[in-house]
């Protein structure tokens, strides 16, 4: 499978979750909480239910993990050569504060390596997307994509968190 060729079928299958969890987002939801105590909206619950059937309209053999999904045990995972990791509403107590810091979250591991990745901020209206050797763009609000790149490291350490993880709790 060439991780190029499947790519616009990615990006339109998280278009499609993004377009769900906005539309939530924007109307009067419910929260509920897990039982690890972090919240849940009915926008994870579409953003996965779309996410799976798109990604299983790409190859009905790659297995899927998902944040909102049923747990796989490990004796089961640590044969899988290649899956999708789904995240389909990451930052979800940011979602509830609507602030408009979350995304949804796609990526392909192979051989315990993510080799593609598409993330989509639904409130900001971009995206972002990257192959292992093809390097990475995002898409504007405007719909125009550009080619981008990370800077060379340097000394300086840098630490990237939702601002909802930089309190005390667990």
């Amino acid at each position: 499978m060439h991780h190029s060729s499947i790519l616009p079928d990615v990006l339109r299958t998280a278009d499609e979750a993004s377009e769900k969890v906005l539309h939530i987002y924007e109307s009067d939801f419910k929260v509920r909480y897990k039982a690890d105590s972090s919240p849940i909206t009915a926008a994870d619950e579409a953003a996965h239910q779309t996410i799976c059937r798109g990604l299983r309209n790409i190859s009905r053999d790659i297995p899927i993990l998902s944040e909102e999904g049923k747990a796989v045990p490990w004796e089961e995972r640590k044969h899988w050569r290649r899956f999708w990791l789904i995240d389909p509403v990451d930052g979800t107590k940011d979602f509830t504060q609507r602030n408009g810091e979350f995304t949804v979250n796609i990526a392909m591991i192979e051989d315990d390596l993510p080799v593609m990745g598409v993330v989509t901020a639904p409130a900001l209206k971009e995206s972002y997307w990257g192959i292992v050797g093809e390097g990475a763009h995002k898409r504007d609000g405007i719909g125009k994509v550009h080619r981008i790149r990370v800077a060379k490291p340097r000394e300086t350490k840098r630490v990237v968190a939702s601002k909802n993880h930089l309190n005390d709790e667990p």
